[in-house]
């Protein structure tokens, strides 16, 4: 007898479940961004005729059995003949670019037979970013950011991140800000407490997103930067002093070479200019010396004593009487010398010098 029941359940199920897959309508809930391509697939085990697609109780496509797709009143809505099992027809219907105005209720009726419907929600996209950009505050100081999450639909989640750490929603609040042209703006608080240095982001998406979009901060503690930089900057310092003492002494070399150099040359031109004057001076004395005048036999010795006047007299052949002129001039009136030579006497008077040599 319990056999019988139990066979008895399992037609009724299989009865009941044949049935029930006669139509189909994937998925039961659909969520795309705006801009981005919807896909909705209507398939049947019973033969049809006529399947018509409508959107919120309007018609937006119509497909025939025989003839494939009819004409469309949307050109970004159409359909393709989907694979299906054995003895199944599919056709999916294709939003191309899904707009804001293309949500709702999606009904696939199949004419004569059954229809389903689906739901379809369409979001879109913001922008997200934090104000004021990267930071540099002092360790232990407090750092107030402010995150902006503007146009979107519907309204976004918001929430912020640490170092790649979830931050408690407890930490930072959220307020929403009036909607413009249907579109959402979110804004957001975070206050932190600079311990060390940490790259800060604020997320904000929507369901349709596979990844929430995300802007970025660093925040730089001063100490920290400061204390790993000690050794660098002294370093730095004496690399400084150094480089600037033998920048001192390299020019300090050289002003004294130049110094030097200077004063040799200096020493140079007066001992070539004293060597000229010296025999230019010694060439005039020459020229004087071999001028040579005439004996004048009738010049008497003033002062002296008629013997040694003529003993003088007496020795004519030892005796060399010279005259030499008071200034030898180029200009004056040239006297021959003993052997050819001119002397040259300045217009002044002649003075008679007599020189005596007794042998």
């Amino acid at each position: 007898m319990v056999n019988i029941v139990f066979l008895a359940a399992l037609v009724v199920l299989s009865f009941l479940t044949d049935g029930g897959c006669q139509m189909q309508l994937e998925p039961q809930s659909l969520t795309v961004l705006r801009g981005s391509e919807a896909r909705l697939t209507c398939s049947t085990s019973e033969p049809w005729s006529v399947m018509v697609w409508l959107l919120n109780g309007a018609t937006l496509l119509t497909i025939s059995s025989e003839h494939g797709v009819l004409a469309s009143g949307d050109p970004n809505v159409t359909a393709v003949e989907g694979r299906a099992a054995a003895r199944r027809s599919s056709w999916v219907l294709v939003l191309q670019a899904a707009e804001r105005r293309h949500r709702g209720q999606v009904t696939c009726d199949i004419q004569g037979a059954d229809q389903k419907t689906a739901s379809l929600f369409v979001q879109e996209k913001g922008s997200v970013g934090i104000s004021g950009g990267n930071r540099t505050v002092l360790q232990g100081h407090r750092v107030r950011l402010e995150c902006a999450a503007a146009n979107w639909f519907p309204e976004p989640w918001v929430g912020w991140r640490v170092n790649g750490v979830e931050v408690s929603p407890g930490d930072y609040n959220v307020s929403r800000v009036g909607p413009s042209g249907g579109l959402v703006t979110m804004t957001s608080d975070l206050g932190l407490r600079a311990a060390e240095s940490s790259l800060v982001e604020c997320l904000a998406s929507v369901t349709a997103l596979a990844q929430p979009l995300s802007s970025r901060v660093h925040i730089t503690v001063v100490a920290e930067v400061l204390q790993g930089q000690d050794d660098c900057t002294v370093l730095l310092t004496a690399t400084a002093v150094l480089s600037s003492l033998l920048l001192f002494l390299l020019l300090s070399g050289c002003i004294v070479c130049i110094v030097l150099c200077c004063r040799r040359r200096r020493h140079t031109k007066s001992n070539t200019k004293g060597t000229i004057r010296f025999n230019q001076s010694g060439s005039g004395l020459s020229s004087v010396a071999e001028a040579a005048g005439k004996v004048n036999p009738g010049y008497a010795a003033e002062g002296l004593p008629d013997d040694s006047t003529k003993g003088i007299h007496g020795q004519t052949d030892s005796v060399t009487i010279r005259m030499v002129p008071d200034v030898v001039s180029s200009r004056g009136r040239s006297l021959p010398q003993e052997g050819g030579a001119q002397v040259d006497l300045s217009e002044a008077g002649p003075k008679n010098v007599r020189v005596a040599t007794t042998v």
